[in-house]
């Protein structure tokens, strides 16, 4: 459902994340969100 999510679920090891249910709720902007919160956890 947010960026943070994803990076959470990557961090523990996943190598995708599912993200339908969020588009629905929070729309194409949720995209971004996600690519913006994974290039921000690899520069750490």
């Amino acid at each position: 459902m947010s960026g943070a999510d994803a990076r959470e679920k990557m961090a523990a090891g996943a190598r995708l994340v599912q993200i339908y249910t969020g588009l629905i709720h929070r729309g194409p902007a949720l995209i971004r969100e996600v690519v913006a919160a994974l290039q921000n956890n690899e520069l750490r």
